[in-house]
Order: C-alpha cells, then structure tokens, then sequence
C-alpha cells in the first residue's frame, strides 16, 4: 500500500542552520500562517509545523498543504466524512486496525532514524466484510499516528512488506488507487525506502499494472529483496517483530485501545485538524 512519495533533503537558509528542525519551523511558522491566510484560520500550530518539518521553506509548505487539502475535498470519506478518523468512533476502523495489515511498532526505527512501518498484507482480508475505503482509513490513520513521532518528522519513514501468504483476497486495486493520490504530493511525509521481502508472482503482476503511475524517484526506493539479511542491512535484526528474528512485541489491540485513551483525554494531534475554522462554517 505505502508505494508512493519522494524524500528530498531540504534546502535551509544559512541564517538558519544552527536551529534545531523543530525551531527552525517554529520562526517560520507566522510566514505560513500569512501565506496560507484564511486556510490557516484555526489550524493549530502542531500541524501546521509538520508540514514545516517535511520541508522549511514557507512556499513548499503551504503547496503541500493546500494539497493535502485539495486531496481531502476528493476523498471525504478518509478525514471528513460522516466517521470521523478516530477508532473511538469507528468500530470497523479499529477491528480492521487489529487485525495488522500494517503496523507501527513504538520505537521501531531503522539506522537512519526513521519510523518503521511494518506491513503483511496476508492479514488483510478482503472477504471479511471491510472495504477498500476501509483499509485506507486504517492505512491513513496508522501514518496520522507514525506523524506525532519526532523520528517521523526528522527521518521521514521506512516501510517493510512482508508477502509471506500473500493471496489474491488480500488485494483490492481500488486501494492503491485511492491511497496513491495521498501520499504523491500531498501529505507532508518522507518516505525514505520500501523494502518487499517474500514478493509471489500474483503481487509481482498487481505492482506491475499499478507501478506504471510511481514517480521514477518513488521507484527507485523500492527494493525487492529475496532474503530477509538485506533487510537486516536498513533496520537493526534486533528491533523488527519477533517473526522477523527481533525482539519487537506488538500487540496491536493493545495499541489500539491505547490510540481511544488518548483521543479520550486529549492527548492527540491529528492531520484532521487541517481544516480552518473558517473552511469548516461554510
């Protein structure tokens, strides 16, 4: 599912060099909120900063944003439709988040500093009653979540497939399709390579028909990879899923009832915020 976005490095005024990223994006966050005008009205500043920190430069940012929003007005049903993106409200957004198609172990990094994603499509079961609208709403929400981590907006993320069992049930066209337009210019996110371990031939003939729209910068950061040791190479062996030969233990229940006591009490900074105040009365 995560086949798509560009990571660059970013370029940064001399005068700013010696800041941190996060005050780097804080100094200039009011130039934004001017270039942005009425779409910035009641955007708090955490998300306006993510898009800073993707890119600190005042006109890359609000491109992106108005992007991002620009890509939420065609899909609705992801941040701002009738179920909000919150597994609090959404019973089918956290069962299908249980189930682990895709998930983002806290404090699973790789050598660069970046957040892992770790995916194994043949738990994505498609006759089970959930859609592929569905399954991008799990997909959007486990990136929102990756967004809040200092390693995210520092280091951008590494995203490893396992294919393992993968089955023709397990995939829908309509997801990458929908997910594509999001991650292609549109949400302020570096991916920073994909590795695919355990690829069959039915998966090779899907990426094979849905890859003719990758940007050839997205391409090249996909690796297909035919022993787990390459894998190794990018991500400690120590940190990934027990599965996997680490030590990593995730139970993604768990994780999920942890995401609604966090939305319960506040403590939750989400991209569905990125809509004005102004935007939102009209």
């Amino acid at each position: 599912f995560f086949l798509s976005l560009v990571w660059c490095h970013p370029s940064v005024p001399a005068a700013m060099s010696e800041m941190s990223p996060e005050k780097k994006a804080l100094e200039l966050l009011p130039a934004l909120r001017e270039e942005l005008g009425d779409a910035a009205i009641g955007v708090d500043d955490a998300n306006l900063t993510k898009f800073l920190r993707w890119k600190p430069s005042v006109s890359r940012a609000a491109e992106r944003f108005r992007h991002h929003l620009d890509w939420r007005s065609k899909y609705p049903f992801v941040f701002d439709g009738e179920r909000p993106l919150l597994v609090g409200e959404d019973p089918e957004l956290r069962r299908v988040l249980e189930s682990e198609p895709i998930v983002a172990p806290e404090g699973l990094v790789g050598k660069d500093g970046s957040t892992v994603l770790v995916g194994r499509l043949r738990k994505n079961d498609m006759r089970d009653g959930r859609t592929a609208e569905d399954v991008v709403r799990m997909l959007v929400y486990t990136m929102d979540r990756a967004l809040e981590r200092e390693s995210t907006k520092a280091n951008g993320v590494t995203v490893f497939h396992d294919l393992k069992g993968l089955s023709t049930h397990n995939l829908d066209p309509r997801i990458p399709k929908i997910l594509l337009p999001a991650l292609v210019g549109n949400m302020p996110l570096r991916i920073r390579g994909i590795y695919i371990l355990n690829a069959p031939l039915v998966f090779m003939a899907f990426f094979k028909v849905i890859s003719l729209t990758f940007p050839s910068k997205l391409r090249a950061r996909m690796h297909f990879v035919s022993d787990i040791s390459k894998v190794y190479e990018v991500i400690d062996k120590d940190s990934l899923l027990e599965e996997h030969g680490g030590q990593c233990q995730h139970n993604s229940v768990k994780w999920v009832a942890d995401q609604m006591e966090r939305e319960n009490g506040g403590d939750f900074d989400t991209l569905a915020r990125c809509v004005s105040s102004k935007r939102a009365s009209e």
